[in-house]
């Protein structure tokens, strides 16, 4: 059990806060772990099944507020975008003090450059796994997109702020549906059924406070607001978790800046393995049944998913066979052996290519880098060329890069036998 430490006083004044905005806590407390930040502790002993936090509806920051909805914005702006303009501007605005006290715990801009991938060194950031830098390259994307839509709409705004108020949205927020969709704001859907997950964002003060794990509490959401339930019993002192989801630790990685260093939903995607492999006439036939892209390998049964089956008994068998396998008429298991053979191959030659990225990072220099405590650095903090290689950065990527090789051994182990 990792020792957890009195968070502070600004902590206990938020903590107050909260409970006089709507948050009712109960067996509960902010804590801070070495090397770790800020998380939730029992207070006390707490039994499955007790509620340990509710926030009232009233007291989430969603864009359905009056406050959100009358931001003169373009309404092409997504939901992300539209909450961190709002965030930037109540930030930025001395006079705005209903968040104050909120604001103040939240993760400086120095915790998110010591730990996101959006703020690597170029060099780091071109060593990511594959599914870790689709998703990195995904974030610029959004983020340039609602900085160009918004700056000139918002010019009090610099970049910086916002890149800040927009990775507090990425990582802080809940998925929330909206009671009262229709009358919620111009910029949704009328329609439940037309809801996107990135329509149902909304930030949910004190409950943005719990680390994850991959077995934890189960956040629910109703017309009243939001809960958390004990999903087993917890003695005084100990770590209480919630799980974000069934995520991968490349996907925890470029969204929150940790990997787990056991998560049973972790996987790695095959697809930069398996796509090159395919002539033009088997792409056409996969998308035409479905079945392509979206491979994985996973480090529990079944290894790899019935996407990967199907890519490679295509591959490896001739059509009529591979058709037999999607179509459900025969379950494949009379070649079963060939196709894993196949894929061994496959997985032996990208072992090796691991090896030489290990090879690649280890032989990175890191650079001292200063302590930072502020929440406003200079322009250079989102230009990854310009950073220098820290030694936290360094680190996460060899363990993750040796996460991904132990997976992909532990496959060919299995898959051998």
């Amino acid at each position: 059990m990792a020792a957890a430490l009195n968070p502070g006083e600004e902590h206990t004044k938020f903590v107050t806060w909260a409970e006089e905005n709507g948050v009712q806590i109960d067996g509960i407390a902010p804590a801070k772990f070495v090397d770790r930040g800020m998380g939730i502790v029992a207070a006390k002993d707490v039994k499955k099944g007790d509620r340990l936090v509710h926030v009232r509806n009233t007291s989430l920051v969603h864009v359905a507020l009056p406050s959100i909805r009358n931001l003169k914005v373009p309404e092409k702006v997504p939901v992300h975008g539209r909450l961190a303009a709002a965030l930037a501007l109540w930030y930025s605005d001395p006079s705005h003090e209903q968040y104050r006290i909120w604001q103040n715990v939240w993760p400086t801009e120095a915790d998110f450059q010591s730990t996101m991938p959006f703020f690597y060194n170029e060099s780091l950031q071109d060593l990511l796994p594959q599914a870790a830098a689709n998703l990195l390259r995904n974030q610029r994307t959004k983020l340039e997109k609602d900085w160009a839509d918004l700056h000139p709409h918002i010019p009090a705004i610099s970049k910086d702020l916002f890149t800040y108020t927009w990775l507090i949205v990425n990582t802080r927020t809940f998925y929330w549906e909206y009671p009262d969709l229709p009358n919620s704001h111009p910029r949704l859907p009328r329609k439940r059924t037309q809801l996107t997950a990135d329509d149902c964002y909304a930030m949910c003060p004190f409950m943005d406070y719990f680390n994850h794990s991959d077995i934890g509490c189960d956040p629910q959401s109703d017309s009243k607001g939001y809960s958390v339930t004990a999903d087993r019993d917890y003695k005084a002192g100990e770590e209480v978790f919630v799980s974000y989801g069934k995520h991968s630790n490349d996907f925890l990685l470029a969204e929150y800046g940790f990997i787990l260093e056991s998560n049973q939903n972790d996987s790695i995607p095959l697809d930069h393995l398996l796509l090159p492999l395919l002539t033009k006439d088997q792409v056409e036939a996969l998308k035409e049944d479905g079945f392509h892209g979206n491979y994985t390998l996973s480090p529990r049964d079944p290894i790899v998913c019935h996407r990967t089956e199907a890519v490679l008994r295509l591959l490896v068998l001739d059509h009529k066979r591979y058709s037999s396998f999607v179509g459900g008429d025969d379950d494949g298991s009379k070649e079963q052996g060939r196709v894993d053979d196949y894929l061994v191959q496959i997985l032996t030659k990208y072992s090796r290519q691991i090896i030489d990225i290990l090879d690649e990072v280890e032989s990175l220099k890191a650079d001292r880098v200063g302590s930072n405590k502020g929440r406003r650095t200079s322009s250079r903090s989102t230009a990854s060329t310009k950073v220098p290689i820290r030694a936290e950065h360094k680190d996460t990527l060899l363990r993750r890069w040796k996460q991904i090789r132990d997976l992909v051994n532990t496959a060919i182990g299995a898959l051998s036998q």
